[in-house]
């Protein structure tokens, strides 16, 4: 591991990274949770939040190290590439933004326009906004 502390761009490649917030004082308040495709800038201060308890950062792991220790490349220096979106690891979070698209796509007050916009919705989030919960019979509701 090498210490860095000198402020740069990391993205994440996982959804669920949840690095600490940093108050404007330069305490550590409630930390946030990362979605796939973000990109954060290390600053000194926020760094510090991350040293444990034995001066480490979790921050200064090698992408090798972050396979071994969580079987995949969480996060990694530099901006997020291009084909990585925000989000599209994470059904739930598509699933909602392919909502708010579809209330906008309708909201179209031409009805070409209006046509056009729904059609992008569904070629954008068709396979998360189409999923039915598999049945379970030992859910209480079935699924």
């Amino acid at each position: 591991m090498s210490k860095t502390t000198e402020p740069r761009i990391i993205h994440i490649r996982a959804s669920g990274v949840t690095l600490p917030a940093v108050s404007a004082a330069g305490d550590a308040v409630a930390g946030r949770v990362m979605r796939r495709g973000e990109e954060v800038e290390i600053t000194p201060d926020l760094y510090a939040a991350t040293i444990d308890r034995t001066g480490a950062s979790f921050l200064d792991q090698t992408p090798e190290e972050q396979v071994k220790r969580y079987g995949m490349v969480k996060w990694a220096d530099g901006p997020c590439p291009p084909e990585i979106q925000v989000g599209d690891d994470d059904e739930g979070y598509r699933y909602k933004a392919g909502l708010r698209a579809r209330e906008d796509a309708k909201a179209v007050s031409n009805p070409t326009d209006r046509r056009e916009a729904l059609a992008d919705v569904e070629a954008e989030y068709g396979d998360v906004l189409h999923v039915r919960p598999q049945y379970n019979p030992a859910h209480p509701i079935g699924f």
